[in-house]
């Protein structure tokens, strides 16, 4: 815990700041997803489109494999997305809370 002092020097430049640059104040506040969450985002929304064009080649060239390969990993694909937005939504949750 900060002494009184620097708790009062710590807010008295919040307040400064707030004052001179609420936009930055506010993208601050929101905060953007790091880095490392783009990428995964990215990678997951590039396996989303690999396996509709393997469902959809796999139908046109009669590629039974690649068919059934595409069907397979729909279920996978399904559970990371739902895994992925209910962690948003706890996120989210414990942030209203606090």
């Amino acid at each position: 815990m900060l002494p009184h002092r620097d708790r009062s020097a710590l807010r008295k430049i919040e307040e400064e700041l707030a004052a001179s640059d609420p936009d930055f104040v506010a993208a601050l506040s929101a905060g953007a997803p790091p880095v490392r969450s783009r990428t995964w985002l990215t990678t997951l929304i590039l396996a989303d489109v690999t396996v509709v064009l393997m469902i959809v080649v796999g139908l046109l060239a009669g590629s039974t494999g690649m068919f059934l390969w595409g069907l397979v990993t729909i279920p996978v694909l399904v559970w990371i997305h739902r895994s992925i937005l209910m962690r948003k939504r706890d996120h989210t949750a414990d942030d209203a809370k606090a």
